[in-house]
């Protein structure tokens, strides 16, 4: 450990996603913190993010970002340990990394010569198999990283509950890049077959079941069929169209979408959708932290969400949430906040929540924490 504490961090990721979206907003907010205070940051990759446009954007302008190598277990150690040396790093740092790559990247902290503290970012609930064998892995690390950095205090909670050790589980709530969510399109809902008159209730749902899209389904099924408004389900995919696809097809038992569910691409200008919306819904099962719950508070859209526990705790309205895995309680909740969309004080309230969330979640923030979870690593 060198004296004075940490210079030199590496945040080695398994990201790779099609756009930047907050996690690399987070982590160049976090780098330029850094930088005010005399230390410096490296951003690794995996291989695929080099399809990504802003990947190898990045690595263009920048000489601190790199990917690592097709390979196995010792051919990723010996990168992460040629990386630990030759950037001096103190601070390893890793985000989304699977337990085979989180056990080469502690190898190679213990063979690269120098000290070098591990911190593991959890992005959502760690799952730690009950079975002694099936969860030695876990187990092991949960003793072997020297801090966990929790996006939420409901990760935190589980994480303690599971074995680790209170003092080394320190909480980060996610950070929104909301600068990006300002510039938007306002689509034309007749290109997607939705009647001027209709309703848009939105939801990003790639993973079907955790996401709760089979809620959403029901929920608006059974507004339509009791009569109400007319009522269109969007649904977001970043991945696996054709496995949700499938899946709302076996579930409404038919041989094609109907005409009221609208599957539709990502895009980079996300908050196009969020205004493109008259309700957004996050009717999960399990989460880490939502992003899309803030980001479109901050759209001022209106919010319905199932009340776990990363959702419930999120600086938003009472009035957003419904009862978890329940197809009516959301169906209730979408039509309460379709029937107050002219209700006095609604904009009042709407307005309220963004200047919450933005208080809460900002860039500054999350560096802020992170950087505090630092100097106690080093200050133990």
């Amino acid at each position: 450990m060198k004296s004075g504490g940490y210079r030199n961090v590496l945040h080695l990721t398994d990201y790779g996603a099609p756009y930047e979206g907050n996690f690399v907003a987070s982590l160049c907010s976090l780098e330029r913190r850094l930088g005010e205070n005399g230390h410096s940051m490296t951003y690794v990759f995996p291989p695929r993010a080099l399809d990504c446009d802003w990947a190898r954007r990045m690595h263009t302008e920048r000489s601190n970002v790199f990917f690592t190598p097709e390979g196995g277990f010792f051919s990723y150690a010996r990168f992460v340990r040629r990386l630990l040396i030759e950037r001096d790093v103190d601070i390893l740092h890793v985000h989304f990394i699977h337990y085979r790559e989180k056990l080469a990247a502690l190898l190679a902290c213990r063979t690269c010569g120098h000290r070098v503290q591990t911190v593991c970012h959890l992005h959502n609930h760690l799952a730690v198999p009950r079975s002694l064998f099936r969860g030695l892995p876990q187990r092991f690390y949960l003793r072997a990283a020297d801090l966990f950095l929790c996006c939420s205090r409901s990760v935190a909670e589980q994480l303690i509950a599971d074995g680790a050790r209170p003092g080394k589980v320190a909480v980060a709530e996610n950070a929104i890049a909301f600068g990006r969510l300002d510039a938007y399109e306002t689509l034309d809902r007749r290109a997607y077959g939705i009647g001027a008159d209709a309703f848009v209730v939105l939801l990003f749902g790639f993973d079907f079941r955790r996401k709760g899209v089979d809620l959403a389904v029901e929920a608006v099924l059974s507004l339509r069929e009791r009569g109400g408004p007319d009522i269109t389900l969007a649904v977001v995919l970043s991945s696996r169209r054709q496995e949700v696809e499938r899946a709302i097809q076996s579930l409404l038992g038919a041989d094609s979408l109907p005409a009221w569910i609208v599957l539709l691409p990502p895009r980079g200008d996300v908050g196009t959708y969020y205004h493109f919306a008259d309700v957004f819904i996050s009717p999960s099962r399990e989460e880490g932290f939502c992003y899309s719950l803030v980001e479109a508070a901050y759209c001022e859209t209106p919010t319905v969400a199932s009340a776990i526990d990363a959702q419930r705790d999120l600086a938003l309205t009472p009035d957003s949430f419904c009862r978890p895995d329940d197809a009516q309680a959301l169906a209730n909740a979408i039509r309460l906040q379709l029937s107050e969309r002219l209700s006095e004080g609604r904009a009042a309230r709407l307005l309220e929540a963004k200047r919450r969330v933005v208080e809460t979640y900002s860039l500054d923030a999350w560096s802020g924490a992170v950087c505090r979870a630092y100097d106690a690593l080093y200050g133990r």
